[in-house]
Parts: structure tokens; C-alpha cells; sequence
């Protein structure tokens, strides 16, 4: 399939059972050609005739009947996504989309009430959420990823709705640096400790285990009992997972005498965090959860997050004097290179050592 000029108007020309097919895009515009002879070439990949039509209904037939409520986006979203061949994201991906719409929704409700419609968020509203997300605190990159995930949505809701224009472009914030790498010192450890102590929720245990092992918060999370046999945590970590490494962690002191002090209530060691993360509301609800415990130690409004604990464990290994190979094993790698050279399981001693000697300096 090419795109080629008659004039000022762009034309596709593509092949089909062996007969040529020439058909005008009815525009000027070379970007507009493009995205109609995408979308042409998606539908004549469809397996039967029917659904071929349905995604050309999508696409170009009439506009939907009426505005899109808010509260009905999502699914539209997911049933433009699925006609055009737009659904081939990982589960996590879009789990995490849902929860930054859901987010969205729950703060239109709560600050702008008359909003019913995607069509009536505008520019200036998508400029004010964005101000709204950097006014909580979160970094940089999170309101980046919450940005693009939400231009996602409406990129493809411009295609269910003659009235939707995207207003989430531009949007996104520079990244900077300086957010990057804040640890706990040891007296604030101390003071999150007892706070998670006083707040309860099994944040002492989950805690813990993040600072002894850089573990990141859905990993914790999502612990189940059976990753625990013979004194080991194994853990395949989700934003490595498509590596297929696993990681081993030895079940230091610090940490048995934490879990020492959890109930067993189901599969998941964790079951209130599990469900927490489960239902998307990572992306929300868990800072606003973790900051209770900054809270209640006298930390909130430091610049900390959960992750400030994946970076104490890679300090305190440091300072240790761990090399930078065994502290890559505990914490874990993104590097596909790096990773392969690695066997977690066979160096459990080694790293229990270090792991040890990181607590105890």
C-alpha cells in the first residue's frame, strides 16, 4: 500500500486477492492520508468481512450519537482500541491506563463537576489537572507517564467523536534529575519504622522488606507465601519481568522478625497492599498511603516516596563496601546484557552476606 498525488488530493493505491485498488483520501493533508491508508490496511487484515466493516464504522462512519460521558470513555477507548488493532499492550499496561483515567474522572468529579463529557475537557482543564498532579508531589517522570497514558486514551477517542480534539498535548514536564535518588538517612528510617508501627497495615513488614532488599513497592505487594520456602524470597520483578530473570533474596533477621509479626490471611502475604495494587490505584492511592506513614513520622512534604527505600538499600550496600556486581544481584538489573550474565540463585551466600553486613554497619 503507497499513498501518491492526483493533484492537490492524496490517493492509496494497494493490493488485494490479486486486483489493484486505487481509492482518494479526500484530503491535502499528507499526515490525514497517512492515518486513513493505516487504518484501511488494518481493516482489510481482518479475519472475516464483518469485522473488517466494524472498524471502517469506527473510523469513518458517522460520528457517535451524542457526546462521550466521561464515566463511559474507558470502554470506548478499549473498543477502539481493540477494532484497530491498538490492544496489544501488556495487562499491566492496562491495568495502569485504567487507574490514570479512573484518577482523572475522580478528580473532575470532586473539582470541576460540570464536566460530564469527554469532548468538554479542554485544553485549559487538561493544563490545570497536569498543574493539579505536579502540586501533590509527584515526580516528574510519574506525571510524564500519567500525561502520556491519558493523551493515549484521547488519541483514540478522537476516532469515536467528531467533537474530541486531544488536549493532553505539550503537556508533559522535563524531566529533572534532582528528583532522582533521595534515600533515607538512618534516623529517618528509625522514625518510618515506628510510624509504620503506630499506623498499622502491615506497612512495619512491608517496609522492611523494601529496605533490605530494594524491592519495589508491587513486589512487596504482591507477595504470596509460597515465594518464601527454605528461608528465600524468589521474585520475578515486574519491570523486569519480560527478562524472565528471577532474583533471590535470603531472609535476613530484620526481615523474618517483621513477617514474624504478620497474620496469615491469605495466599498473598500482604493481602490489603495486594489488593490495593490489584485494582490499579498504584498510581493514587498508594503514595496517598504511604505518606500516612511520612506523615506520621514527621517526613511529608520531604520529597520522599515509597521508592526513597530502593534507594536507602542501594546506599547502605554502598556504604558497606559491597561491590557494584553483588549490588547489582540484590537489586536487581534493566539491562538485558548485564542480566544474562547473572545467576541469582547460585550466589544466595554471597548475597546474604552482603545483605547482613548492609543491616548491621
Amino acid at each position: 500500500m503507497y499513498l501518491y498525488k492526483r493533484g492537490n488530493i492524496w490517493w492509496v493505491k494497494f493490493r488485494k486477492d490479486n486486483k489493484v485498488y486505487q481509492k482518494s483520501c479526500r484530503t491535502e493533508n499528507k499526515k490525514v492520508a497517512q492515518a486513513w491508508a493505516n487504518s484501511i490496511d488494518t481493516a482489510r487484515k481482518m479475519p472475516t468481512f464483518e469485522e473488517a466493516v466494524e472498524v471502517l464504522k469506527i473510523l469513518f462512519g458517522k460520528p457517535r450519537d451524542g457526546a462521550i460521558e466521561l464515566e463511559a470513555a474507558w470502554e470506548i477507548y478499549l473498543e477502539v482500541a481493540r477494532s484497530i488493532g491498538r490492544d496489544k499492550v501488556s495487562c499491566e499496561t492496562i491495568r495502569k491506563r485504567a487507574a490514570v483515567m479512573r484518577n482523572f474522572c475522580d478528580w473532575i468529579k470532586k473539582e470541576i463537576p460540570t464536566i460530564k463529557t469527554a469532548e468538554a475537557v479542554t485544553a485549559p482543564i487538561a493544563a490545570r489537572y497536569a498543574a493539579e498532579l505536579a502540586r501533590t508531589g509527584r515526580k516528574s517522570k510519574t506525571r510524564r507517564n500519567i500525561l502520556g497514558d491519558l493523551s493515549t486514551i484521547w488519541k483514540l477517542l478522537e476516532k469515536a467523536s467528531a467533537e474530541i480534539q486531544n488536549p493532553w498535548g505539550n503537556l508533559a514536564p522535563i524531566d529533572d534529575d534532582s528528583e532522582r535518588g533521595k534515600a533515607f538517612s538512618r534516623e529517618e528510617v528509625e522514625r518510618v519504622l515506628a510510624a509504620a508501627r503506630e499506623v498499622g497495615k502491615d506497612w512495619e513488614a512491608v517496609i522492611t522488606i523494601a529496605l533490605h532488599t530494594g524491592l519495589r513497592y508491587g513486589d512487596v505487594a504482591m507477595l504470596e507465601w509460597r515465594q518464601m520456602e527454605g528461608g528465600v524470597i524468589r521474585v520475578t520483578p515486574r519491570k523486569t519481568q519480560r527478562h524472565g530473570i528471577q532474583t533471590a533474596f535470603p531472609i535476613t533477621g530484620a526481615v523474618r522478625a517483621a513477617l514474624e509479626k504478620v497474620e496469615i490471611k491469605s495466599d498473598f502475604v500482604f493481602p490489603l497492599h495486594a489488593e490495593m495494587y490489584e485494582q490499579g490505584k498504584i498510581c493514587h492511592h498508594n503514595q496517598l498511603a504511604f505518606a500516612e506513614v511520612l506523615k506520621a513520622a514527621g517526613l511529608d512534604g520531604k520529597g520522599f516516596t515509597f521508592h526513597s527505600l530502593r534507594h536507602t538499600a542501594a546506599t547502605r550496600l554502598a556504604e558497606a563496601g559491597i561491590g557494584i556486581e553483588i549490588r547489582k544481584r540484590i537489586l536487581g538489573h534493566t539491562d538485558d546484557a548485564t542480566a544474562e550474565r547473572y545467576d541469582h540463585a547460585e550466589h544466595l551466600e554471597e548475597v546474604r552476606e552482603a545483605m547482613e553486613k548492609a543491616a548491621t554497619i
